[in-house]
Formats: structure tokens, sequence, C-alpha cells
């Protein structure tokens, strides 16, 4: 099994159904929040189509926390990501966005690597700050059947954060839900530990 073909499976594994669901009809726009608020997407794909999976885990000196939705298809399926990482004291901080070797970053997914466009651009947070950012788009044949693949993504990074902005897929699916993948990079925002609200004790 291909590489883009195990994150597929991790992805189609969620069953669960997002907010959408529950205001079938009533609502335009529906924001998701996750994990305490710290990744939100103000306006979620609201078709009928999509899952949704939020995952944290831990790995050698990071936490990530990711945002998922999908919308299944064969052979490949439409993914929307917001991610957070963040990095231990005493390990590596995260490499500037600007740095980041694209081709090497998604190598594994592709069987080769066509075209890679960068841009500078922003990340909002929730209150309202800009982080300096980089987005890319990357196109290839995917490393498992070879079907066409494109991902676009972006990234930025504050002390030691890192997120990140992806949408993955056919790119004749990226562009039937252009409208999708847009408002989810125009509204995807994050609370990073600078900006979270301490909790306070009783």
């Amino acid at each position: 099994m291909g590489v883009w073909a195990k994150l597929a499976g991790k992805l189609l594994g969620s069953k669960a159904e997002p907010p959408a669901r529950l205001a079938k009809g009533r609502f335009s726009v529906i924001s998701h929040v996750a994990f305490d608020g710290a990744v939100r997407v103000l306006e979620a794909p609201l078709d009928e189509g999509w899952e949704y999976d939020e995952a944290q885990r831990e790995g050698d000196g990071f936490t990530v926390m990711v945002l998922k939705y999908l919308l299944p298809a064969s052979p490949t399926p439409l993914a929307l990501l917001a991610k957070i990482y963040t990095i231990a004291p005493g390990y590596t901080p995260p490499e500037a966005p600007e740095r980041t070797d694209w081709r090497m970053a998604f190598g594994p997914l592709f069987a080769v690597i066509e075209n890679v466009v960068v841009q500078t651009t922003t990340q909002t947070t929730m209150s309202g700050t800009s982080l300096p950012a980089c987005e890319a788009v990357i196109d290839g044949p995917g490393g498992d059947a070879g079907a066409s693949l494109r991902i676009r993504e972006r990234r930025a990074v504050l002390a030691e954060q890192q997120f990140i902005v992806t949408a993955m897929g056919p790119p004749e699916l990226l562009a039937a839900h252009a409208a999708d993948v847009e408002k989810w990079f125009a509204t995807a925002v994050f609370v990073p530990r600078s900006e979270a609200t301490p909790t306070s004790r009783s």
C-alpha cells in the first residue's frame, strides 16, 4: 500500500458526522471549533458527503492536533486539514516557512513531483494577528496508482508552534469543490499558546 493510500485510510477511518449534519437546511455557515478552541475553521464544509475527525497525538519532542475533513472518492479522496505542531522545550524549533523544502516534505506522496509553486502570504490567529506564512501548490502523479494529485499547503510559525492548513486530492476534485477549499484556507484560524486565555482555578 502506498503512502497516500495509508494516509487516506487513516482519514477514512473517521465516521463521525460534522456539526452541519445536525443543522441540515437550517444554517448557511457552520463553524468547527476543535481542541478547546485552539483550532477553528469559521466556515467548515456543509455538504452531506463530508466526514470529519479530530485527532491529537504525541511524538518525539512534539505534540500535534489535527482537524480533518474528508470527502470520500475513488481512487483518491479530497482531504482538508488544519494542524498545530507544538515543539517541546529542548528540541529544535519549527523551521521558518520560507525555508521549507516542499519537494522533500511531500516527495513520498508522489511518483514524481512535476511542479511546485510557492508564494508568501499570511496566517491569521483568532485574535487577528497576521503571521508571516508561505503557501505552496504541488502537482504530480500520486505514488499509489499514478493518478494526478495536488497538494496545497500553508505554513506559519510562532515561537515553538507551527500552524498548517492543507488541501489534498485529485486536481479535478479540488476544482469541483473550490468554494469549500477557499473557505477552508480563508477561515482556518488558530489560537497560539501566547494568545490563549489562562484557565481560571477556583
